[in-house]
């Protein structure tokens, strides 16, 4: 008499059943887990930038951001090992994120040819804070950066040191290419302020958006503005330099 049990082996494979079709099956399985393993994970990134950049370290939790990204809470020990190692984690995503846009002008301002001569470091300058300007105020979560951002000036953590990596880098670039341009050293103090005097202008924009949108009378920050906003900036730095380059 033939059983009416079905036959399995031990690794749960119907008898007669091939290795190669298990052995698809089971890869398409880790594949899929992976898959839902990485989805989780950015969208708790994604709710820990909003999270964080609205309350702070101290005052977000890992429930709210749980909460915020559909997650189960053990998700993020499973993935970051803790609210510092997840905080650090949308530093890092943050620099990724600004460097994938940032980063082929950076490059190019690295290269030796970028400083070869005054005329050269000028026009990569006003290239590379053209991209910045794009990049503050063209893409759309760039409002969720700056607020994670601005708390870490005001309340550095450990996360500052993952921002100040790449922002640092983004200054020291500008400052080699401002001595090219006025035969001084990258090092001088005059130089680093002159920087931050040029970056600042167009981080106002960003920061201080409200207050520039009420005082414009602007609904929102278009292309149309963008674009003001571009063409003054590079105006003004043009200006700093022809003042500095003054004997």
């Amino acid at each position: 008499m033939t059983s009416s049990v079905e036959k399995t082996s031990p690794g749960g494979r119907e008898a007669g059943e091939p290795l190669e079709q298990t052995a698809t099956g089971s890869r398409h399985y880790r594949r899929a887990r992976r898959d839902r393993g990485a989805e989780t994970r950015a969208r708790l990134i994604a709710a820990a930038l909003d999270v964080f950049g609205r309350e702070g370290y101290e005052g977000a939790t890992t429930r709210q951001i749980a909460r915020e990204a559909d997650a189960n809470l053990a998700a993020i020990v499973y993935h970051f090992g803790g609210k510092e190692e997840l905080h650090n984690a949308v530093a890092e995503y943050i620099v990724e994120r600004t460097g994938s846009l940032v980063g082929p002008a950076m490059a190019a301002a690295a290269a030796p040819e970028a400083a070869a001569t005054p005329e050269a470091a000028r026009a990569m300058l006003l290239t590379m804070l053209a991209t910045y300007v794009d990049v503050i105020l063209g893409d759309d979560e760039a409002e969720l950066w700056a607020r994670f951002i601005v708390r870490e000036q005001l309340q550095p953590t450990g996360a500052f040191d993952v921002i100040y990596g790449f922002m640092g880098g983004a200054h020291a670039l500008c400052a080699r290419l401002v001595a090219t341009i006025l035969g001084r050293n990258e090092e001088d103090e005059a130089i680093k302020l002159l920087v931050f005097t040029m970056m600042g202008q167009i981080l106002v924009f960003r920061v201080a958006q409200a207050l520039v949108l009420r005082r414009m009378e602007w609904s929102a920050v278009g292309e149309t503005q963008r674009a003001d906003i571009k063409r003054q900036v590079l105006r003004q730095v043009a200006a700093i330099l022809d003042s500095e380059a003054t004997p």
